[in-house]
C-alpha cells in the first residue's frame, strides 16, 4: 500500500501532525496484517512532479489480499477516515486528495 495526501488549504501543521500520529497508531495496531513495519518519510523531491501532494508518504505491504480486505473494513480504519474521534475533524475533512495504491508484491504483469 502506497499512500500520500494532498491537504486542503488552511490545514494547520498541528492538524497534519495529529493526523500523522493517529495514522501511525492505526497502522501499528494492525501490524500483524503487514509483512514488515511501516516504511516512509517526508517528501524531499525537488523535481516538481509532486502535484501538490506533500507531507509524509507511507508504504506498507500486506501479507495477503485477505489482510488488505480485513484492514480496509476494520472499524478503527473507517473511524479514522470519517469520524472526529481522532481529530477535531475527520481525515476526510483535512484531505483534498489522496492516493492509495494497493499492489501485489512482485507481480508486474497484466
Amino acid at each position: 500500500r502506497f499512500l500520500v495526501f494532498r491537504y486542503k488549504p488552511g490545514t494547520t501543521a498541528q492538524q497534519k501532525r495529529t493526523m500523522l500520529e493517529n495514522f501511525i497508531k492505526l497502522y501499528d495496531a494492525n501490524k500483524d496484517l503487514f509483512s514488515h513495519g511501516r516504511k516512509g518519510g517526508m517528501k524531499n523531491s525537488t523535481e516538481g512532479f509532486d502535484k501538490g501532494f506533500g507531507g509524509s508518504l507511507f508504504c506498507l505491504i500486506f501479507e495477503e489480499k485477505e489482510h488488505r480486505d480485513q484492514f480496509v473494513t476494520n472499524a478503527e480504519h473507517i473511524k479514522y477516515k470519517f469520524c472526529t474521534i481522532y481529530l477535531s475533524m475527520s481525515a476526510i475533512d483535512l484531505v483534498e486528495d489522496v492516493i492509495v495504491y494497493d499492489l501485489c508484491y512482485g507481480v508486474y504483469g497484466y
